[in-house]
């Protein structure tokens, strides 16, 4: 007697690809830690507390009142979501090369399945801290929680649309994966991660206003302060360039899918 395989929809097919895809890499990267998944917030802690712990008799004055702990963390989470993404990207295809032999899994998958992991990861350890902070008696606005929302998913759509052009790019030239590794470097300094944007000279504050990440990044940190202050940011401008790297990444996408495939 034939056994009959249930036929799915194209939409509903590549959701259950990706939800495997999703449960892969969970086990891939935290499974073979004794921590397993508590790295999610242990890694980013760790870096936080050390850096804080450092530069933090220097800078905590210049923060105003937030704690420079947090003041790191909400610019170091952000950050995270946007370079994870193109540290993912570039590993996408080499990673799940032998899933592409199936029919149902398409190259676009697990470029997908990797940034929304990573949205996953920081969207809730960002969400674990700010809970244990509010907790801990640091007073943090609820008001604007929309437009803190808003601030993660447009740093993810930035990293997701860059990492998806160059994690193709990195396929046909190996060369752009070495110079990748080098971008999440000077961000850190670059995005008002370490410092805040008012305590700078305003000929400087004029050049980092052309790096979207410092609108994010800043706005956090407004919309859970309304009393910290950063002059010239807004969202619609990391909105722009947010769109324009999605359409890049899709248009890389769509011109190479055929190479892709044939790998």
């Amino acid at each position: 007697m034939a056994i009959r395989i249930q036929e799915h929809s194209p939409w509903k097919s590549q959701v259950l690809v990706i939800k495997a895809l999703l449960k892969r890499e969970l086990i891939t990267r935290f499974g073979k830690y004794k921590l397993g998944a508590l790295w999610i917030l242990t890694d980013p802690l760790l870096s936080v507390l050390y850096l804080g712990l450092i530069l933090g008799p220097f800078m905590s004055r210049s923060t105003g009142e937030i704690p420079y702990i947090f003041f790191i963390l909400c610019g170091f989470m952000l950050l995270n979501t946007c370079t994870g993404c193109i540290s993912a990207g570039i590993s996408a295809i080499s990673a799940n090369q032998g899933l592409l032999v199936f029919k149902k899994v398409q190259p676009i998958d697990p470029y997908v399945a990797r940034f929304f992991f990573q949205l996953c990861i920081n969207g809730f350890a960002l969400a674990f801290f700010c809970a244990a902070a509010y907790w801990l008696g640091l007073v943090i606005s609820l008001e604007r929680i929309p437009q803190a929302i808003a601030c993660v998913l447009i740093t993810w759509l930035i990293g997701s649309g860059f990492g998806l052009h160059v994690g193709i790019a990195s396929t046909k030239f190996k060369e752009v994966e070495k110079v990748a590794a080098y971008i999440p470097r000077p961000l850190l300094f670059f995005s008002c991660v370490l410092h805040p944007l008012n305590g700078l000279p305003p000929e400087i504050q004029r050049i980092l206003l052309y790096n979207p990440l410092v609108h994010t990044i800043e706005s956090l940190r407004i919309n859970f302060f309304p009393g910290y202050h950063a002059e010239g940011v807004n969202l619609y401008y990391p909105l722009a360039w947010a769109l324009c790297c999605c359409a890049l990444g899709l248009m890389s996408y769509r011109n190479n899918r055929h190479f892709l495939t044939q790998r």
